[in-house]
């Protein structure tokens, strides 16, 4: 995966440069673990994932509303109004009222470890990949584009039994101003490489310092090997019996 060679150096600077379409606490905090800290949280553009079916509902609502209301005058009665507002009209404010609320149920959210999206009317769609998981990112143009993160194993087979492709891709549909999320998302994923590196180097450094160095399993002190009687191996500073190590 390609990254933006000038980032952001420190998770600081990445998120002084977070998208104004952050919002903030969208995301359930109760799924994240640990130390785990949010980067970024939002949900997708309402009328750009259902713009389709709600304009479709809403002339069929405002046809029957008119519908509705010529019956209420021709008969003069407010009664058989409403009972055919309740009939025609009502069904279709349901569905309307339905896509607003899942839409308001789905969040996408990406941490310092992991991206994450959670939708359905119950909250229980939930998938999650870690940034060594994602192979790739990709951005979705169009009115109702956005990104798609692509977790399938390198490895893993095409396909299954049954026919069925291995797959793990999570997409964030119906992206607002999805070209600088994009943008935002590559930096934190620079980012963690580069802390990756550090990391790794700082931990091959540890190690060489501990070269010909035991750790005592009692006090938990390093003990140089060479300073060691061979044959009564004992903690110096505790008289502990030395294990040597495994592996």
């Amino acid at each position: 995966m390609a990254f933006e060679a000038d980032g952001p150096r420190t998770e600081s600077d990445l998120l002084l440069n977070r998208p104004p379409t952050n919002q903030p606490w969208v995301f359930p905090r109760s799924l994240l673990t640990g130390d785990e800290r949010v980067l970024f949280e939002t949900r997708p553009s309402l009328v750009a994932r259902y713009w389709g079916r709600l304009t479709l509902l809403i002339l069929l609502a405002l046809l029957f509303i008119g519908g509705t209301v010529g019956d209420g005058a021709l008969t003069g009665d407010p009664d058989v109004a409403i009972a055919v507002f309740l009939i025609l009209d009502a069904p279709f404010l349901l569905l309307i009222a339905l896509c607003v609320l899942f839409w308001h149920r789905t969040v996408y959210a990406l941490t310092d470890r992991r991206v994450m999206r959670l939708s359905g009317l119950r909250r229980t769609n939930f998938v999650d990949a870690s940034y060594d998981q994602v192979q790739n990112l990709t951005l979705v143009s169009g009115f109702s584009g956005g990104m798609k993160f692509d977790a399938t194993p390198p490895h893993a087979p095409t396909r299954l039994i049954g026919g069925r492709k291995f797959a793990k891709t999570i997409y964030w549909n119906a992206l607002t101003d999805s070209p600088r999320v994009y943008t935002f998302v590559q930096q934190a994923f620079a980012l963690h490489v580069v802390s990756a590196v550090e990391k790794g180097a700082r931990q091959a450094l540890i190690a060489r310092l501990h070269e010909d160095r035991i750790t005592c399993e009692y006090c938990r002190a390093l003990v140089d090997i060479k300073q060691v009687n061979t044959t009564s191996p004992k903690c110096p500073r505790c008289g502990a019996p030395l294990i040597a190590p495994t592996g």
